[in-house]
């Protein structure tokens, strides 16, 4: 096992989604296309049967859409752990630069309410911006998250759900793709000034959750 300094400092959520990863030798040139098996605020974790060498520096497009009709930016990034599998796999550990990091805060953060017994906030959440696709019924919002997490999603919106409305869910959403949808229950909505976010807990959020894979 090749590994450097523990620097998860922030929250983790398992979430599986593409990446590519543009590597600029040693060890060699490469662009590879993985799934992550865990994202924070400030890096991500994908399994890789290619070589990297601790400290270099790759370039990361996240998420990634191989159907996009435009050039998506990319990111800098460090690896900062290598851990060898059986098998000749290895799980890679990448920290996004400071610049990059910050592009994944959301412009307003819902304030916490009091802890209540029905509080079901139990798994680990990341504050994350990404495009989601809410559907109540026949009508549909398209927003941004505000945190998710493996178990759910608190997402900002302009509409009013009752709590305990079952909707229908595509994240991270992607215009004119055809994507699955994620039942969801709302559980509950935190109000702060004008900002309205609405709480969703996955109805398969017991077992190993995929979002809705658009690649």
């Amino acid at each position: 096992m090749v590994s450097g300094p523990n620097q998860r400092i922030r929250s983790r959520v398992r979430l599986e989604m593409s990446v590519r990863i543009r590597q600029i030798g040693p060890p060699r040139n490469l662009i590879e296309v993985a799934r992550t098996l865990d994202v924070s605020r400030n890096g991500l974790l994908f399994r890789t049967r290619e070589p990297y060498n601790l400290r270099s520096i790759v370039w990361v497009t996240f998420p990634y859409n191989a159907d996009s009709l435009v050039a998506e930016p990319e990111a800098p990034a460090t690896v900062v752990r290598i851990d060898q599998k059986p098998g000749g796999d290895a799980e890679v550990a990448i920290q996004f630069h400071s610049s990059h990091a910050d592009r994944f805060v959301a412009p307003t953060r819902a304030a916490a309410p009091p802890r209540e017994q029905s509080d079901r906030r139990v798994r680990s959440r990341v504050r994350m911006s990404l495009p989601i696709r809410v559907r109540d019924g026949g009508a549909a919002e398209e927003s941004v998250t505000l945190d998710v997490s493996r178990a759910g999603v608190l997402f900002q919106s302009l509409r009013p759900y009752p709590v305990g409305n079952t909707v229908w869910v595509t994240m991270p959403y992607q215009p004119g793709q055809k994507q699955d949808e994620v039942p969801a229950r709302v559980v509950r909505i935190v109000e702060k000034k004008e900002t309205r976010g609405v709480a969703l807990h996955f109805a398969s959020a017991t077992g190993s959750l995929t979002y809705a894979r658009p690649f």
